[in-house]
């Protein structure tokens, strides 16, 4: 698979490579925001494909790219620190936002429609406004910028390519694409 897609075509081969945070495994990050409505479409076909794959860690970047995506950026990062940043979670996020217009941008109401998901909603501001959050951000916000990403969905896989809807073509070639990745990369 790995020798049907394209360098420079279907993805961009990183030089140098963005920074990887673990070892050992093939690291998948996924750059996405709730606001996107390509991203929200891919959503259950990335969840599929990551819950089958072994020896790959997949990571979930919300795009810090200002305005509405900080907010949501941030918020995902207090759902991972709260441990809810699960399945259900996300999707109901992403339906408040895609299908109900809700901005969900501003603190208190994120606090207001997670508590009524069962997130605590005085926990939820705190950790929203914490070091570690805004770390995360900022760290988000500089990993985006040195893997070029320029838009939603897009994945890094290894820190080395770079794929995303456009480059790739359409939802089901930007996953063959990043399985053909994570394929090359195994083997280099």
């Amino acid at each position: 698979m790995a020798d049907e897609i394209v360098s420079g075509g279907q993805y961009v081969e990183l030089s140098p490579p963005a920074p990887r945070t673990t070892a050992g495994t093939v690291e998948v990050w996924e750059f996405f925001w709730y606001g996107d409505p390509h991203s929200y479409a891919i959503e259950p076909t990335v969840r599929r494909w990551a819950g089958r794959q072994t020896g790959v860690t997949f990571v979930r970047v919300p795009a810090p790219f200002g305005g509405p995506w900080d907010g949501h950026a941030q918020m995902h990062f207090a759902l991972e620190a709260l441990a809810h940043a699960d399945t259900a979670t996300m999707r109901a996020v992403y339906e408040a936002v895609q299908h109900d217009g809700k901005r969900l941008a501003e603190p208190d109401e994120q606090a207001d429609f997670l508590a009524r998901l069962g997130v605590d909603r005085a926990r939820y501001l705190a950790v929203l406004n914490s070091f570690g959050v805004k770390g995360q951000l900022a760290a988000a916000k500089a990993q985006a910028l040195r893997a070029g990403v320029q838009g939603v969905p897009t994945f890094l896989v290894n820190g080395k390519y770079r794929t995303d809807l456009k480059t790739a073509g359409s939802a089901a070639d930007l996953v063959r694409v990043v399985e053909g990745l994570v394929a090359m990369a195994r083997t280099r």
